[in-house]
């Protein structure tokens, strides 16, 4: 059997409960509508390592799919944020499929952020909820990211 991820949707039921060979995935995704018209957020809890990375690229997909305009990609859940986890946020945001979409990312620990700022993301991905950050005004998060 293929590795999937346990991914499923609060309102509408699951869109996909697989297990991994293993039995489980090191990840989780939750998909829910989020408060703003044609919004999904993507909560991810778990470990994202090298092993996982198509299978996360398959998740985030789905969830890009889902989305009508917007996907946010919450990642407070992750405990360990490695290489496929930063491929996959880059995957994601430059897909075909994102055309006419935003892909916003939250990231509320060192574990997520330090890797993003290590490899330049902070300043080419939408990220909110940095750990000791001040909220940047719109002008001043545009700034950020040249």
């Amino acid at each position: 059997m293929a590795d999937t991820a346990h991914v499923s949707r609060s309102g509408g039921g699951p869109i996909k409960t697989v297990r991994s060979a293993a039995d489980e995935a090191p990840f989780q995704v939750r998909l829910a509508d989020g408060p703003e018209p044609g919004q999904v957020i993507a909560s991810v809890s778990g470990e994202l390592d090298a092993a996982s990375n198509p299978l996360l690229q398959q998740t985030l997909l789905a969830a890009l799919r889902q989305a009508e305009r917007l996907l946010t990609i919450d990642l407070s859940g992750v405990t360990f944020f490695g290489s496929a986890g930063v491929t996959a946020l880059v995957w994601v945001s430059q897909h075909p499929e994102a055309a006419g979409k935003h892909v916003g990312v939250i990231a509320t620990s060192r574990i997520v952020t330090g890797p993003l700022e290590l490899t330049g993301l902070l300043l080419r991905l939408d990220v909110q909820g940095m750990p000791g950050v001040a909220e940047l005004d719109g002008d001043e998060a545009d700034q950020a990211r040249r």
